[in-house]
């Protein structure tokens, strides 16, 4: 097995994408908010989408010869904060470190961006994400439910070591010293 992984461009990926989900996530169910949307609401929503377009945003594949196995898409969200959106691999493919490797492309490229913060929301049993992200350094940063999909832990990841280091402080896992003291205002 040679697994190479690319960044390529938002249509491709879109088109192989909206397949790809109903098989990857065929036991979620997610519910359509559109569809308890008045048309009015629906204009509107679409017109918020016009005004707000991601600056950045990346579309990261893993490949087992030409056949996409996995995935990892995100954009940006304000001038500090990137939002990484969405990662799998299809099941054959797992526990062989692909979505380590996803994970660890995409963080890369998100801090050659310059973002300080990056950022994912994930289903609370979602054990195969949850676990690799932990080990890398994220740091469950909230909970959040939502009507969409439901039940959601939040992860947080700074680009930054020091910036890593000042939320340890501030969970309590890591003491105060003199050189954070002279950071404070």
């Amino acid at each position: 097995m040679s697994i190479t992984y690319e960044f390529i461009d938002a249509k491709p990926f879109w088109d192989f994408f909206q397949e790809a989900r109903k098989i990857l996530f065929e036991t979620n169910f997610d519910f359509d908010v559109q569809a308890v949307m008045s048309e009015k609401e629906k204009l509107k929503s679409r017109e918020l989408n016009e005004v707000f377009k991601p600056v950045k945003d990346y579309y990261l594949v893993a490949k087992d010869g030409d056949n996409i196995i996995g995935w990892s898409f995100g954009i940006q969200k304000s001038n500090h904060d990137f939002y990484m959106i969405n990662s799998a691999v299809f099941s054959e493919y797992r526990r062989k470190g692909i979505y380590t490797e996803l994970m660890k492309q995409a963080v890369a490229h998100i801090k050659e961006l310059g973002f300080q913060y990056i950022y994912s929301r994930h289903k609370l049993t979602n054990n195969d994400i949850l676990i690799p992200k932990l080990k890398f350094g994220f740091n469950i940063v909230g909970m959040e439910v939502n009507d969409m999909f439901g039940n959601l832990v939040i992860l947080g990841y700074y680009t930054n070591e020091k910036r890593r280091e000042l939320l340890e402080i501030r969970a309590g896992m890591r003491k105060m010293n003199e050189e954070y003291m002279k950071l404070v205002k």
